[in-house]
């Protein structure tokens, strides 16, 4: 976890002074290595996402299909014909619905996005306190990882290499997210400034990914409590 804070840099391109950024991953890294995650609460803030659609379309269906080759066999080596077979179609067929895999990623990172966007909406609702949005926050985001992470580990793997102008609907989702994050850290912490918040916030998706992946992503109440706590740290709450 705390390497995937220190890895997150590679995840955005924040201007920064080469050493307040080290310096500063250096003591996120260092907060979540000394996070003893066996005392973590295992009754954190109810969190409810949003059910993904049910694939009641051809295009949902290629979605819903596509996603699970991606990450079985890597996006490079799925072929357009395996996604079609996988959906009942002709190769052919796949191209009524997407130009290629590439959109159909694109797609599904722009649908979980939207997914993404509710829970926080939804889970903010009624809270008060930067703390307490910021606990919230991360036990949404947490949900949401292990309950999605076929694709967020996908994502995260090949968004970077997604033609311009696929990747840009996905940026900007994922600056509109970070603004929310941004805006209560610096409530919660006045020491930061903007761009320190985002490279905190980055700090912690990092955290997130290496966690679950230690984890396996096996969902249950106690590795979703200690990855929050681990997250939180790297935030330095």
């Amino acid at each position: 976890a705390a390497l995937g804070a220190i890895g997150s840099i590679t995840m955005h391109h924040n201007a920064f002074a080469r050493r307040r950024v080290e310096d500063l991953l250096l003591a996120a890294a260092l907060r979540v290595a000394a996070t003893d995650t066996r005392r973590a609460p295992g009754d954190g803030p109810l969190v409810e996402l949003p059910a993904v659609p049910l694939p009641r379309t051809r295009r949902s269906e290629i979605l819903a299909a596509a996603i699970p080759l991606f990450e079985r066999a890597g996006f490079a080596a799925v072929t357009n014909g395996m996604i079609a077979e996988a959906v009942g179609l002709v190769p052919s067929g796949l191209y009524r619905y997407f130009p290629g895999k590439a959109d159909i990623l694109a797609a599904a990172c722009l649908q979980a996005a939207g997914l993404l966007a509710q829970a926080v909406e939804h889970n903010l609702r009624g809270v008060s306190g930067a703390h307490a949005a910021l606990t919230a926050l991360t036990a949404t985001y947490v949900a949401y990882s292990f309950e999605h992470h076929s694709l967020t580990s996908v994502a995260d793997a090949e968004i970077v290499g997604l033609p311009d102008a696929l990747r840009r609907p996905l940026v900007a989702a994922q600056r509109e997210h970070i603004a929310v994050w941004e805006q209560h850290l610096r409530q919660a912490r006045p020491d930061l400034d903007a761009r320190q918040a985002r490279v905190l916030v980055h700090a912690g998706f990092g955290v997130v990914v290496e966690a679950g992946r230690r984890l396996r992503w096996a969902d249950s109440p106690e590795h979703r409590a200690a990855v929050a706590a681990l997250f939180m740290s790297a935030l330095g709450l």
